[in-house]
C-alpha cells in the first residue's frame, strides 16, 4: 500500500499553517480569531465535508482563542452527525491541551 503525502498550506493570508495527509491534519502557529472561516474550510475539506474520520494534531499550535475552540467543537459535532469521527490531538502542557481541558472539549494526549 502506498501512502501519498499531500502538503497543503493555506492560500489565503492566515496566521497558521496546515499540513494534510489522508485522515490527518496538522496545524501549527497562532490561530487567531480572524482565521475561523479559513480553519473551518480546511477541516471541512480534509474531512470530505465532515464525512471521513480525521485526526487534527494541535501540537504545534501556539495560540487558540475561544472562537477557534468553537470551530473545533462544531467540526466534532458535524463529523458525528455524518457518521464519522474527528479526533483532536494535543501534547501535555501546550496551549491547546490547557485550553481544551478548561473548555472541557474532548481530546487525546500525544507525545511531544
Amino acid at each position: 500500500m502506498r501512502t501519498h503525502w499531500v502538503e497543503c498550506f493555506l492560500v489565503t493570508e492566515t496566521s497558521f499553517s496546515a499540513t494534510t495527509t489522508p485522515g490527518s491534519l496538522a496545524l501549527s502557529g497562532e490561530i487567531d480569531a480572524a482565521d475561523h472561516r479559513a480553519l473551518n474550510d480546511v477541516i471541512e475539506k480534509a474531512s470530505d465535508s465532515f464525512s471521513q474520520d480525521l485526526s487534527i494534531d494541535l501540537s504545534d499550535v501556539t495560540f487558540l482563542p475561544s472562537i477557534i475552540v468553537g470551530v473545533l467543537a462544531r467540526a466534532t459535532v458535524m463529523a458525528e452527525k455524518n457518521g464519522s469521527r474527528l479526533r483532536l490531538l494535543a501534547v501535555e502542557g501546550t496551549v491547546p491541551q490547557r485550553v481544551l481541558t478548561v473548555c472541557k472539549i474532548g481530546f487525546e494526549t500525544v507525545g511531544a
